[in-house]
């Protein structure tokens, strides 16, 4: 379901929205020194930063540079860095967000799939995620194919509830979400993301593999 449909908003166009400056984008010379830690901080979430949610569940964590938005060559960026580091979950995400929104796209654009408004979204949405492979064993019992449950949403935070933990990152002013490994509680033992259109996101975990996430409207 596309994101227009919920929030009755329009495609964003790079102009409109504030643009990450912080994280490195594709040709940086010095992308290959960065930590995953340094990049998770100027890209994604602030690493160990944290606020006050207004759903009463503890709390949340607080954007990179504010909420602005990711362009196409930072993702390319950060999937370069996944190459040099398999370790990087959260450029291997992002290497598909550039293999499914930013085909035919210049460098400084917005992915495919970017809507203003996301960050302002409030109130309860359905989460749907899951793994794409199928397990037998103790790992089918920890990645599973599917899972379901509510999520609250609060300018530019989410947060829910599945599988265990509690799952607390942010949505950018185009509509993307990002979650790392710092906003899961009980912490992970693998790196585990969810980054991607909030409607249609990716989902890794360095122990269950690739999946799916996704927001539907109540």
């Amino acid at each position: 379901m596309a994101l227009g449909l919920i929030l009755g908003v329009a495609p964003a166009q790079a102009q409109q929205l504030k643009m990450n400056i912080g994280c490195p984008t594709l040709g940086s010379a010095d992308i290959g020194k960065y930590t995953i830690d340094e990049l998770n901080r100027l890209c994604h979430n602030n690493s160990g930063s944290s606020g006050t949610s207004t759903s009463s569940q503890g709390s949340q964590m607080d954007s990179a540079e504010g909420g602005a938005a990711l362009s196409c060559g930072q993702h390319k960026a950060l999937a370069f860095k996944a190459r040099l580091n398999p370790g990087f979950v959260e450029g291997q995400t992002s290497q598909q967000v550039v293999d499914k929104y930013c085909q035919n796209k210049p460098d400084d654009a917005l992915p495919d799939e970017s809507y203003a408004g996301g960050d302002q979204a409030t109130g309860w949405f359905r989460f749907e995620r899951g793994y794409h492979t199928t397990y037998t064993g103790a790992k089918a019992r920890i990645c599973k194919n599917y899972y379901s449950g509510d999520a609250y949403l609060d300018n530019g935070r989410i947060e829910f509830t599945s599988g265990g933990h509690t799952w607390r990152g942010t949505i950018s002013q185009n509509s993307y979400i990002s979650i790392t490994r710092d906003g899961v509680t009980p912490r992970p033992k693998n790196h585990t993301v969810i980054s991607g259109p909030m409607f249609n996101a990716e989902l890794y975990n360095g122990y269950c593999g690739t999946g799916f996430f996704r927001l539907s409207a109540q």
